[in-house]
């Protein structure tokens, strides 16, 4: 259009000229015909055939020249709407920030758009590769031939794009607003886009700096979630609608044991039992829609893991379908906890009912054993009725001991604990040992290199390690091999053995392993229960061990039973805390006085027990050694006695009575008279009431049941020891 604005008004002028010209010579002819005289007529006649060659050369010139003229104003209407459209064009780059570069098939450059600050003109007909190449990165030689060779493609029909790092001075219009100076370095990427057009090709130009960066951030953030999710510390999934694992990150791996999980059914993973209820989850999510969860199930191998699952649906990414996500929560510690807890429950129960039983039990095998010996003082050896009192006093010192396994169990039984080297007790339990496992079974002691010191009752032990002996003794019917073994061992954190947690410290760890039978897996974990034996019908009660886990836990310390299957023998393990303290002697009131031969004495002596039978024995037992006995029967009536302030020499209580109990009695005796000694008679003494007067002088225990002859020499040598400090 700019071209053609140039000629037209004389285009236009001519053809005015001409159709004035063609009118000038009609109108001639015209009145020539009207106005001429006939002669004038013939000559003009004569004429007509020049006017009409005239006329029509006029109308040949005339024509073409109207036609062209309107032509032209066809064009410049054209013109006019083209450069609209141009103007449009370069006004939509601009808003995008993009250049277009029109190329010839040559690929020399035809027309340039939005290159401002860039002589575009001046390369008009030069490689248009070079001029995109100059505007990336002009040190690039090889950058032109990649974009020629766009450009061929582009003239086969293609259309490419492609990103590259610009270096070099990028346009104004390309670079995208404000992006300059967050860019450091200076460092840009255009687009460049490469396709057919009309005759040759075209290129877009198109700064991606700021959608790149953009875009490097949102990979950035999702690479950052990706770790977070794989380094979570619980299992995550993705299934499939056909429950297939698409995803898994390394929390769930490692629960499988280092396994991949990838492109396996994932209730292959799941333990057969616990399947069902894992499809009902699953088709629960997919009806409703709902997340569902949790519910414990066990996985697959040789780990025994349990899990807790929850799952809710998912849109999977360039899939049809829905999904799952899956959160897998090791629940194995939780589910342990759980049984631990269970167990302690029940063991607690159980040993408030064993505790409570054996109390009662205890105050009537003291009546038995007691009234056996005086009925024993007046019938001698030779007697018909001596050999049936001594059977029936063997009976209940038997049923003393099953008692004491009980109370052993419950953790209510007393104790004198005192600093012990395990070394020795070993050595001198040996002998017993060998005489009980019998010629068939042989018995090896390893004694552990300077080994700490423990605190326990010698006598506790002693029956802990006898019943591990004969339970291991038992379990090797056709012979065998007991080894006994200790050694110090430090736990620097917490471990978990079986459904126990160790507490990090110093302990003394004793091992006492056969080469039995073995222990299989289901019955390994009831070992301990109270009254579970595997033994026929009247071969054991089932207290042994359970006699076993409550005596070293009453300890402090941890008992650790392993079998590797049956046939394969056992081993049971118990680590007892070591003790800061040295080694004691023992300290026992008899063993420190020396028992008398003669257990008769004298002196006054307050009797207190609710138990008549008990009583009743005691007090004739005492009067039968000389002793003056004021009985009472529970704790108010001992403090009304004591309210009229008459003079006593001993103190014997029971510990469990009702309303004023024996630590009660005890305290306010003491208030009145601080030097009275005291024996404390009890079935079981619990530990807060143990706690409560152990630490007062003067203050001595005698465990029920006891004979006549126990109490007969605690009794003289409590008043003795009493007398003895005071002179």
């Amino acid at each position: 259009m700019r071209l053609l604005g140039n000629h037209g008004g004389s285009v236009l002028a001519l053809c005015l000229a001409s159709v004035c010209a063609v009118g000038a010579g009609l109108a001639v002819l015209i009145a020539a015909a009207i106005l001429a005289p006939a002669e004038g007529r013939e000559a003009a006649a004569g004429s007509m055939p020049v006017v009409a060659a005239a006329v029509a050369a006029a109308l040949m010139v005339t024509i073409p020249a109207m036609i062209a003229g309107l032509s032209l104003r066809a064009l410049r209407r054209r013109a006019g709407r083209a450069e609209a459209r141009l103007a449009a064009l370069e006004a939509m780059l601009a808003a995008r920030d993009l250049v277009a570069i029109a190329a010839n098939a040559d690929g020399t450059v035809h027309y340039a758009i939005g290159l401002e600050g860039v002589d575009a003109a001046g390369h008009s007909g030069a490689s248009a590769a070079h001029l995109i190449a100059a505007l990336i990165e002009p040190a690039d030689d090889a950058l032109p031939a990649t974009l020629a060779g766009m450009a061929a493609r582009a003239l086969g029909g293609e259309r490419l794009s492609r990103e590259f790092s610009a270096l070099g001075p990028v346009p104004p219009a390309v670079a995208a607003p404000g992006d300059a100076t967050e860019m450091e370095g200076g460092a840009r990427y255009l687009q460049v886009t490469v396709g057919p057009f009309a005759d040759g090709i075209c290129y877009l130009l198109e700064d991606v700096s700021a959608r790149r960066t953009e875009a490097e951030r949102a990979m950035e953030r999702v690479s950052l979630l990706s770790r977070a999710l794989d380094r979570a510390p619980f299992g995550i999934l993705v299934i499939d609608e056909g429950g297939m694992v698409q995803e898994a990150n390394s929390a769930f791996r490692r629960l499988l044991g280092g396994q991949h999980a990838n492109g396996r059914l994932f209730v292959e993973v799941i333990a057969e039992a616990d399947r069902a209820q894992v499809d009902a989850m699953i088709e629960r999510v997919n009806n409703s829609g709902e997340a569902a969860g949790p519910i414990d199930v066990r996985l697959t191998g040789d780990m025994e893991r349990t899990v807790a699952l929850y799952a809710s649906q998912a849109a999977l990414p360039r899939e049809s379908g829905r999904g799952l996500v899956v959160h897998v929560v090791d629940a194995t510690e939780r589910k342990r906890l759980e049984a631990q807890f269970a167990q302690s429950q029940k063991m607690q129960a159980v040993g408030q009912l064993a505790g409570g039983i054996a109390h009662d039990f205890n105050n009537m095998l003291t009546a038995i054993i007691g009234f056996c010996d005086l009925m024993l003082q007046r019938h001698p050896v030779g007697e018909p009725s001596f050999a049936d009192a001594m059977q029936i006093k063997q009976n209940a010192n038997r049923a003393a001991g099953l008692v004491r396994q009980l109370l052993a169990f419950s953790r209510q039984q007393t104790l004198a604990p005192r600093v012990i080297d395990m070394t020795e007790l070993l050595a001198e339990l040996s002998n017993l040992l060998r005489r009980l496992l019998g010629e068939r079974v042989e018995l090896t002691v390893v004694h552990g290199r300077d080994l700490w010191p423990v605190k326990a009752d010698p006598g506790q032990i002693e029956q802990v390690v006898i019943n591990l002996a004969v339970n291991a003794r038992d379990a090797m019917p056709e012979g065998g091999r007991l080894t006994i073994q200790t050694g110090n061992f430090t736990a620097d954190r917490p471990y978990a053995i079986a459904e126990e947690t160790m507490a990090p410290g110093e302990y003394v760890a004793i091992t006492v392993s056969d080469t039995g039978v073995g222990i299989d897996r289901e019955t390994l974990t009831r070992v301990f229960e109270p009254f579970f034996t595997t033994k026929e019908v009247g071969m054991g009660t089932g207290l042994g061990l359970a006699m076993v886990y409550g005596s070293i836990r009453q300890l402090g310390g941890i008992v650790h039973a392993h079998s590797d299957g049956l046939g394969k023998g056992a081993s049971f393990t118990l680590y007892l805390p070591r003790s800061s303290e040295s080694v004691q002697q023992p300290t026992d009131l008899a063993e420190h006085e020396g028992t008398p031969t003669d257990t008769t004495g004298g002196g006054r002596v307050l009797l207190v027990e609710d138990e008549d039978a008990v009583r009743l024995f005691a007090a004739r037992a005492l009067r039968a050694k000389g002793y003056e006995v004021t009985e009472a029967r529970t704790g108010e009536a001992a403090l009304e006695i004591l309210a009229d302030r008459p003079r006593i020499d001993l103190l014997v209580t029971d510990m469990v009575m009702p309303k004023v109990d024996g630590a009660t009695l005890i305290r306010q005796t003491r208030k009145q008279m601080p030097d009275l000694p005291v024996i404390c008679i009890s079935g079981y003494t619990q530990e807060s009431v143990a706690q409560e007067v152990e630490a007062l002088p003067r203050v001595y225990f005698l465990p029920k049941p006891f004979s006549l002859k126990q109490l007969a020499t605690k009794v003289k040598a409590a008043i003795e020891s009493a007398a003895s400090e005071r002179a």
